[in-house]
């Protein structure tokens, strides 16, 4: 019996399916890669040549049995999905990875390939398969997929609070499900079916296939806690007698670190006469025991929201749980950025900071200069800012002189008066007045406050502080050859990606390397010679289709690059990325969709390969030779030219949205950053649009656009970026525009 409802209502439902699909495992993936969020960017570069694959492969398909291949995709995607998850947990022990050890960026990208695979194959093959259903317009399915993308990008921002990655799923399947019913018009049985079958895996399935796939992620681990919040994924693991933290994959903290604890707070509270008011970030991990021993009234506990401190105090030792029941601890939820903002005025008189490595932009944006001055402002006259890096005990490698230099002259920038520790621990203390370097004095003032301590006292500073390695060492970061670590030009985190791939050996890390050591012009040129060689040869035999091919090129470049910087503004300004993961990417698509659509031939740059037959495309107003019916060619320059000017709004922005991201209220922020998404999009779409109408085939209009993006999605995300800030990244993105406009010119002048 044929189906009464539209064959449009299964392509929204399967478009909710995929940006779902897209966002769940885009966190996956950034678990798989210990948070680092350069991951999600090479993944969305894998994500649209995987879907191009499956959509190439679907157009190869007979168009009388779209409907049945439609529906049999539907089906799929369910199982792709769980297949996909299973395989991004699995990666440690596909790769045979020892307990602690990291995947190698070789390993990563195969792991990449390996998840996304099933679901973007399925995925791009019933895209296309939905547009040569029969009474299907390409433009209305189109802009049906885009409505599905932003209903996925609403509930994937909802569910990262609510439900587990293969609950998520299960709902998915359901989705898809309801998609085959509707096209094959048994949608009630169908459905029935589905959810008669997530009822059965329901809470017993779920929660074992929950456990077992996190056990596969940490092999030979023992895994106490695990939850999903805000900010990720959050599993404590128990190691002999201490806890570790990981946020997505990334080690945060080690419950309780008591030497490293014990040395921070004394110095840092040391420094201080009278250290009355204390704020804290992450102080469950033993600083909170050790700062209640000296003579404060006050203690803020700030951790970024309420689920991450219950897991923290899960793990938390007994002196930890007992310090908090103290009258004078109180603890704070939200950004600590934010919270140090909001404090202005407080009068700490020392703020400490439990950070981890940077070795993400979520961790580094705690070490920049902006950081550093949110807490001066917070800190009373003669206030102390103390943290710890990892140093070494005799050698440095200039690496790790980089990253812990640009931290040390971000601190510099802000306060007249640093000090810096040597040894395996590098403890950082800053302040607008003297501090004192002399071991005595502070062994003094351990004793006048009755202070004990296991591994400080009079002999243990001395050891921590010997006069002539501190002078040495601060001489070695102040002279390094880096530029300060901001939250523009992220350089702490650079060099951080350099420390731990220095021990990688791989083929990609290889490449990486080189390719960081290239200048900012040498970049530039190299992209140029990339994005044109692609237009040229795609335009061969019609040259006068290459300006117009050339800029989809540049616009595909700008318009993934400008998302990847989006995303790298939304981590850094406001720490959000994961929760508007889903929201940002479904902002890009709709503006794509939505720019893209008119009447005529319409084929989307990021998800359809091909699929019309040569009597089809005549039928839709397209002859074989692909110029437009009618023999007259719409005007090619003045929308190519709107392209390329929509396309450089958002780099051009980007730089004053970050600069006054710490001036406006984060959901302002947050407006704005998904108000660029759209922008970023809609510059793809129009470009698309103008190279169609310029007589340029949907196949080789895709595959420059395609080559656009995938460059984009590496080269800013992995290169751009970290080296040289987002100023740099989105004057680069800029300047690529330079050769089409050229180009255009000339063909107007013609």
């Amino acid at each position: 019996m044929p189906s009464r409802v539209s064959p449009l209502a299964s392509v929204v439902l399967l478009g909710w399916v995929i940006a779902t699909s897209q966002t769940i495992l885009l966190r996956e993936t950034l678990a798989a890669a210990q948070g680092n969020e350069m991951a999600i960017a090479l993944a969305l570069g894998q994500w649209l040549l995987l879907t191009a694959a499956g959509s190439a492969a679907a157009g190869m398909l007979p168009s009388r049995l779209s409907r049945q291949f439609f529906a049999v995709g539907a089906l799929l995607l369910g199982p792709a999905l769980f297949a996909a998850l299973l395989t991004a947990r699995g990666l440690p022990r596909i790769f045979s990875l020892a307990p602690g050890a990291l995947l190698s960026l070789d390993e990563q990208g195969l792991g990449l390939l390996l998840s996304l695979a099933p679901v973007c194959l399925v995925g791009g093959a019933s895209f296309t398969l939905a547009c040569r259903l029969p009474g299907v317009a390409p433009e209305r399915a189109y802009l049906a997929e885009a409505a599905g993308w932003l209903l996925g990008g609403v509930t994937a921002t909802w569910l990262v609070e609510t439900w587990q990655p293969f609950a998520v799923a299960a709902g998915l399947s359901v989705g898809a499900v309801l998609a085959a019913a509707l096209l094959a018009g048994r949608a009630w049985i169908l459905a029935a079916v589905g959810l008669a079958t997530v009822a059965i895996l329901g809470q017993r399935g779920l929660g074992a296939i929950e456990a077992r796939s996190l056990a596969w992620r940490w092999p030979g681990e023992t895994i106490e806690a695990s939850a999903y919040t805000h900010h990720g994924h959050v599993a404590v693991l128990l190691r002999a007698e201490q806890r570790a933290l990981y946020e997505d994959g990334h080690l945060a903290l080690v419950l309780p670190e008591r030497q490293s604890s014990e040395e921070l707070t004394h110095l840092a509270l040391l420094q201080v006469r009278e250290p009355r008011r204390i704020f804290v970030a992450r102080g469950m991990g033993g600083l909170l025991p050790e700062i209640l021993k000296h003579p404060v009234v006050e203690v803020a506990v700030a951790e970024p929201e309420a689920s991450l401190a219950e897991m923290e105090l899960k793990a938390a030792d007994r002196a930890t749980r007992e310090a908090l029941r103290d009258p004078r601890v109180h603890i704070l939820t939200g950004d600590v950025r934010n919270l140090l903002r909001g404090n202005e005025g407080s009068a700490w008189d020392v703020v400490l900071l439990s950070t981890a490595e940077p070795s993400t932009l979520l961790a580094s944006r705690l070490l920049t200069q902006e950081s550093f001055a949110e807490a001066r402002r917070a800190l009373r006259p003669g206030g102390v800012l103390a943290f710890a890096l990892p140093g070494a005990e005799n050698y440095y490698r200039p690496e790790l002189v980089a990253r812990n230099g640009a931290v040390y002259k971000a601190l510099a920038s802000v306060f007249a008066h640093v000090v810096v520790t040597p040894l395996s621990t590098n403890y950082f203390l800053a302040s607008d007045a003297p501090l004192s370097r002399d071991p005595a004095e502070l062994a003094w003032r351990l004793r006048e406050r009755k202070v004990t301590a296991n591994f400080v006292d009079e002999y243990s500073l001395a050891v921590l502080m010997p006069e002539e390695r501190m002078q040495s060492l601060a001489e070695r970061y102040s002279n390094a050859a880096v530029a300060a670590s901001g939250d523009r030009v992220p350089t702490a985190y650079l060099h951080n990606l350099l420390v731990s791939g220095r021990a990688d050996s791989g083929r990609i890390a290889d490449l990486l390397r080189r390719v960081l050591g290239l200048g900012f012009w040498m970049l530039a040129l190299g992209l140029a010679v990339l994005l044109v060689v692609p237009a040229l040869l795609a335009a061969r035999g019609r040259k006068t289709q290459a300006p117009a091919l050339l800029v989809v090129s540049v616009v595909g470049f700008s318009g993934m690059a400008s998302a990847v910087l989006i995303l790298a503004v939304t981590q850094s300004a406001i720490g959000v990325l994961h929760q508007l993961l889903g929201a940002l990417l479904a902002a890009n698509m709709a503006g794509l969709a939505f720019a893209a659509w008119g009447a005529g031939e319409l084929r989307s740059p990021r998800t359809i390969a091909g699929g019309f037959g040569e009597a089809e495309r005549s039928e839709r107003g397209v002859v074989a030779s692909g110029e437009p019916k009618g023999g007259a060619n719409p005007p090619r320059v003045p929308m190519t030219m709107s392209a390329l000017g929509v396309g450089l709004v958002v780099p051009a922005l980007l730089p004053l949205l970050s600069r006054v991201s710490t001036q406006i209220p984060a959901l302002l922020m947050i407006g704005a950053l998904l108000v660029a998404s759209l922008a970023a999009g809609a510059a793809v779409g129009i470009a698309f649009r103008a190279a169609l109408a310029s007589g340029a085939t949907p196949a080789a209009t895709y595959v420059v656009d395609l080559v656009g993006a995938a460059l984009g999605a590496a080269v800013i995300a992995a290169v751009a970026l970290p080296s040289f800030g987002l100023d740099a990244a989105c004057a680069l993105v800029a300047l690529l525009a330079v050769p089409p406009a050229l180009a255009l010119a000339i063909t107007r002048r013609r």
